[in-house]
């Protein structure tokens, strides 16, 4: 089987090809902003390139390519999706702007420390686009106001008319009983057939007004560019010959058929971060590792999530630019620190500050020689010779680096070049150190209990530097760090999952609705991935007696009989003490089951990468270097020269043709055997 990954990052689009043989080829391509298609297939044709094929060649010869993509993300990042028009149950019609009545509510951390920010987040709706309809349905599902039809169609005309691109319907108690969201869809149709629609019980089945709401708007925000980029992707696809699957990654995990991932546009807003840190979970299998922290530095971001006991940690209700969703996703923390993050001088403050805004590929960093004149990071490592160049083929200006750094920090601040961008360095690795301290310590996790794993095209160039001080037992560099999550696309499986809440029961009389439920979403997930040989997974969600939070826990195949109840009721215990403490879980306490869920997988098959002949390789040339104020010429040896077990000291630099790696004074490096760099912070240790 060949496999393509494709990722898009905000610089580079990252492509990787594995063949039947396990032989792995990769393609780097400057991104496309507004043509996204067009990177994706510039990096297709580098690894075609590369191997003497042709694109059609490539392509027709591939059976999966696995896409990871944030068109959807930045189209809500920069409020340049479409025009969205909310239908819900009438006297509902202020649900986005109240908000959850508080301005704390859903707040990233960072701004709960700073109240000049607390705000209510802004969804991309306006409030004249609001509009509601006569209908009631109940908790139970029961119809207390049957659907207005004509109050529903004027509504509908109404916002047409007003010039909305895509319609949200998202009506209470629709998770129980969706028959009226169904009928609003086919009124739609009816009016304005070319008109898409996004509805609640479709892509967010989930008890909780204001959240459920905010997600079906930002799908049906996002869901017409989505659906058109993935359309005309596939199409440029097949015209060149591909004939395979073209699957999705989604970011609560896993890939699903491009189909699916056009309806449901959502899942894909961080499809790209979520792709690394599938990665990142199949590299801690194949190395024996079930904790990892996943970081991943980019061209405009610096990114970190958590596999925990062998499994990405998930946030149940994500947040997004401020905004709550009512849909699971891999947590991925993210600061605007990566490769084009700009540097500058805060006059207010009189210091040295690295991002968040970004050079991104256009105009890019000063040194790339494509427009730019601002200072970034990767201008800071290239003036202090730490990189020469990029993808391969991208050979980067020192001097236009070195004018625009003295131009813009170190006359400002008074010093002089070199040391403006050691600074930077500094400041750039203490923010990313920062986020991984936020996203472990703060949550209870001991750093020592994990392996940090260092990806990204600049992850190589800095985690010499802010993985320092972290206590992290082990530090690993991927054989494909440049390309990391574009390979997470195609080491995830193929994937499909509904999820449904559930009126709160308790779990003793819980067997007949629970087994029903599963019964009728299972058909429904497994036909999504049209059959063939799947893995059924089933969970319900279960909680003690009117608390907030839950835990999902799995479910055997058969009838949900009292034997399998009795045996959920001792599982959710003992989760539960894991989770709060010991003793913790009062065994007289109702326990209620309130959501299940369903999952149908189809394992994708990834070879295992060749082993490393054992050998010797020497420095292929020696170049000035920079580390703490002194210059001298260092060795820089070639990464996939390095024989399994090698073992190199710093300071050096390793290259390979899509990155390099730095290794700082004090530190060492061991190849292992598949092509991975262990880090070794402390050369002595």
């Amino acid at each position: 089987m060949q496999l393509i990954g494709i990722d898009t990052g905000g610089t580079f689009t990252d492509a990787v090809v594995l063949d039947h043989g396990g032989r792995t080829t990769v393609g780097k391509a400057l991104s496309t902003p507004g043509r996204v298609d067009d990177g994706v297939l510039a990096a297709v044709g580098t690894v075609a390139d590369s191997l003497g094929l042709t694109l059609r060649d490539l392509l027709s010869a591939t059976d999966v390519l696995a896409h990871g993509t944030t068109v959807g993300l930045n189209a809500l990042l920069t409020r340049s999706g479409a025009r969205v028009g909310l239908l819900t149950t009438a006297g509902f019609e202020s649900t986005p702007a109240i908000a959850k009545a508080t301005k704390l509510h859903h707040l990233p951390e960072e701004d709960l420390r700073a109240p000049s920010r607390w705000r209510k987040p802004d969804l991309p709706l306006r409030r004249g686009d609001v509009a509601g309809v006569p209908e009631r349905v109940d908790l139970t599902g029961e119809i207390i106001i049957p659907l207005d039809e004509e109050a529903a169609r004027a509504a509908i005309a109404r916002l047409v008319a007003a010039g909305v691109e895509s319609i949200a319907v998202c009506l209470l108690w629709a998770p129980v009983n969706p028959r009226h969201e169904h009928r609003i869809r086919e009124l739609v149709h009816e009016i304005a057939p070319d008109l898409h629609v996004t509805l609640s019980s479709d892509v967010a089945a989930r008890i909780g007004e204001y959240e459920r709401t905010c997600t079906t708007v930002v799908d049906a925000y996002t869901a017409p560019l989505v659906a058109s980029y993935l359309r005309r992707l596939e199409t440029r696809l097949r015209d060149h010959g591909f004939v395979g699957d073209f699957v999705v990654m989604r970011m609560g995990g896993g890939v699903q058929p491009a189909p699916v991932a056009r309806r449901q546009a959502v899942q894909t807003l961080r499809s790209g971060p979520a792709g690394g840190v599938s990665a990142t979970r199949a590299l801690g299998a194949r190395l024996g590792h079930a904790n990892l922290i996943a970081t991943d530095v980019g061209g405009t971001s610096f990114d970190v999530g958590l596999v925990i006991d062998g499994e990405p940690y998930s946030a149940r209700l994500p947040t997004i630019d401020r905004i709550p969703l009512a849909v699971p996703a891999v947590d991925i923390p993210s600061i605007g620190t990566g490769g084009g993050s700009i540097a500058w001088y805060d006059p207010a403050l009189g210091t040295l500050r690295v991002g968040p805004q970004s050079a991104a590929a256009r105009p890019g960093p000063a040194c790339y020689g494509l427009g730019g004149t601002r200072p970034t990071l990767t201008d800071a490592v290239v003036v202090l010779g730490y990189v020469t160049r990029l993808g391969a083929t991208l050979t980067l200006d020192r001097d236009a680096a070195s004018r625009a750094i003295d131009e813009h920090v170190a006359r400002p601040l008074g010093v002089g070049v070199i040391e403006a961008a050691e600074g930077i360095v500094q400041v750039a690795c203490a923010q990313m150190r920062d986020l991984v301290r936020r996203t472990t310590i703060q949550r209870g996790h001991d750093p020592s209990d994990f392996v940090l794993v260092a990806y990204g095209g600049a992850g190589p160039q800095y985690v010499g530097r802010y993985a320092e001080d972290l206590g992290v037992s082990e530090v690993i560099i991927p054989a494909l760090a440049p390309e990391f999550s574009a390979y997470g696309a195609i080491s995830a499986d193929l994937r499909v999952a509904e999820e449904r809440d559930l009126r709160p029961v308790p779990l003793v009389e819980a067997g007949p609705p629970v087994g029903a439920a599963l019964a009728e979403l299972e058909p429904e997930v497994v036909a999504q991935l049209g059959g063939g040989h799947l893995t059924v997974r089933r969970s319900v969600g279960l909680r003690f007696y009117r608390q907030l939070q839950r835990i999902d826990l799995p479910v055997p195949a058969g009838p949900v009989d009292a034997d399998v109840i009795e045996d959920l009721l001792a599982r959710f215990h003992k989760a539960y003490e894991l989770v709060v403490g010991p003793g913790s879980a009062p065994p007289d306490t109702p326990v209620e089951v309130v959501a299940v869920g369903v999952a149908a997988v189809r394992p994708i098959v990834v070879p295992e990468p060749s082993p490393r002949p054992r050998r010797g390789a020497q420095p292929v040339r020696t170049t000035p270097t920079w580390f703490s104020g002194q210059a001298d010429d260092w060795p820089v040896y070639r990464w996939e020269a390095l024989g399994g077990g090698q073992r190199i000291t710093g300071p050096c630099l390793v290259e390979s043709d899509q990155t390099t790696v730095v290794v700082y004074p004090g530190q060492a490096l061991q190849a292992l055997p598949g092509g991975d760099l262990r880090l070794i912070l402390q050369e002595s240790a």
